[in-house]
């Protein structure tokens, strides 16, 4: 029998309107996830009982600050009052489900982390071997406004946001069947935050974005997929990156998910699973 494909599936930008039908669908598939929940996204009654139900239905609610703000612009304090301002929303809602809290986790909206998305990590810190590939798999999957390379300031504010994200509780969640060199030797290990080892670039087939991107449809998606030469490797685990709140993105999961578990791929459990 041919050995899975392990994959830990991490969805950003919960509550939307199909967050109900997305939990039912990851549900029917026997699918765990680890949903990003945005605070702003919580505040009316009706999308904040959405993530009550996703709770009581297993899903682990993780923090995705409270207006989707990118960290490099609107600096150190704003944005981790807005990452507390969602913990407590998060907090509430498992109280709420009568579900115990699970370890507190983090994502950085746009994988800003205070340097700019262009500079999720310090490339330096990879292998030279892989490099190029660790870097273009993040310009590959998120909306970049510049290449600039960070400044000291920002490179700061950096260490100061990782620095108040664990003396707050956040733990990182870097599961130790993840075995790529380059997540193991590199910063993407070391992190809080976070990270991710594959992007779906979802996103991208959404009609607000169609037609800028390289990925057009889902078939293009599919084959990003296949032609991934780590994402296809059965000797390390995999954090997949998708999102919930995109327009129509709820038929784009649904055909992803469908197509990685046609390839063999197995969805893990979050619980348990961090370092």
């Amino acid at each position: 029998m041919t050995k899975p494909k392990n994959i830990y599936l991490t969805i950003d930008d919960s509550p939307s309107r199909d967050t109900d039908k997305l939990v039912d669908f990851l549900s029917a598939q026997q699918i765990p996830a680890m949903l990003f929940a945005r605070g702003a996204f919580m505040e009316d009654q009706e999308s904040f009982a959405k993530i009550v139900r996703a709770i009581k239905h297993g899903f682990v609610i993780a923090n995705h600050s409270y207006a989707h703000e990118r960290t490099s612009e609107i600096g150190f304090k704003n944005q981790t009052d807005q990452i507390a301002k969602t913990q407590t929303i998060i907090d509430r809602a498992y109280d709420e489900a009568g579900v115990q809290k699970p370890p507190r986790y983090f994502r950085f909206p746009h994988l800003d982390r205070g340097c700019g998305n262009a500079w999720v990590i310090d490339f330096e810190t990879v292998p030279a071997l892989y490099r190029d590939f660790v870097q273009n798999m993040f310009w590959d999957g998120v909306r970049l406004e510049s290449k600039e390379p960070p400044t000291p300031a920002q490179l700061q504010l950096k260490t100061d946001v990782q620095n108040w994200l664990k003396d707050n509780g956040f733990q990182k969640f870097s599961p130790p069947d993840i075995t790529h060199p380059w997540w193991v030797e590199s910063e993407l290990s070391q992190a809080i935050d976070v990270l991710i080892t594959y992007s779906t670039s979802d996103w991208m087939a959404t009609p607000r974005h169609l037609g800028k991107w390289p990925y057009r449809n889902t078939d293009d998606l599919c084959q990003k997929i296949e032609n991934d030469p780590f994402l296809q490797k059965t000797d390390s685990s995999h954090i997949i990156l998708m999102h919930d709140d995109r327009e129509e993105s709820l038929t784009i999961t649904q055909k992803l998910i469908m197509y990685f578990l046609n390839q063999n791929f197995r969805f893990l459990p979050l619980t348990g699973a961090r370092e």
